[in-house]
């Protein structure tokens, strides 16, 4: 009877036994941006407020690290879709040509890797606000455009994705790889637990 209790206890007891890992630290803190989705509609830090976000950085044209972006933004939405987190989380992909991605690019691109767009953001916006956000906000590279062969282009970027709190909070940058996703998986539930704070 004791040890059929004890087992009873144990089991009730469990979710508040499992381990919870701290949220990581504040990496770097969005500014105030204006950018411009797929749907030709605005997009601002104000509007990210209140959503987890997952963040990625490509151009349409890139035939190198961009596809690999991509395809790991695809299976976070499969795997946050499964844990029916979408929603509460969101996918943002950020172009780093935007002088050639104009929305109407981004949403043909959009339709050519499976972006469920419910809960995915593609934006462009001035190359300038561009440049400045990557770089003063998520605190990553970007280089200038180049033709390396003839309708070939190249811009050096960083192929992490970040990931932002409800407050516009950048709480980490993590690798594409299987080990990277599964590290911003286990982080975004972490994060997730973070309140939105007022002001």
């Amino acid at each position: 009877m004791g040890i059929v209790f004890g087992l009873t206890m144990i089991t009730g007891l469990r979710p508040f036994l499992i381990e919870r890992p701290e949220p990581p630290p504040v990496y770097a803190h969005l500014p105030d941006f204006s950018v411009v989705s797929q749907e030709g509609t605005p997009l601002s830090r104000e509007d990210m407020a209140g959503t987890v976000w997952v963040v990625g950085f490509v151009f349409t044209r890139c035939v190198t690290l961009c596809p690999p972006v991509s395809q790991a933004m695809v299976r976070m939405q499969e795997h946050l879709g499964r844990s029916r987190v979408l929603g509460d989380v969101r996918l943002l992909t950020i172009t780093v040509d935007p002088q050639h991605d104009t929305p109407e690019v981004l949403r043909g691109y959009a339709d050519k890797i499976g972006a469920d767009l419910s809960s995915w953001d593609l934006v462009t916006g001035d190359l300038e606000e561009i440049t400045n956000l990557v770089t003063g906000g998520f605190m990553l590279a970007v280089g200038d455009r180049s033709e390396t062969a003839p309708g070939i282009f190249d811009i050096a970027h960083s192929s992490k994705l970040a990931l932002v709190d409800r407050n516009g909070d950048v709480r980490g940058v993590y690798a594409t790889d299987d080990e990277g996703l599964e590290e911003l998986y286990h982080r975004i539930f972490a994060v997730l637990r973070i309140p939105q704070t007022e002001g």
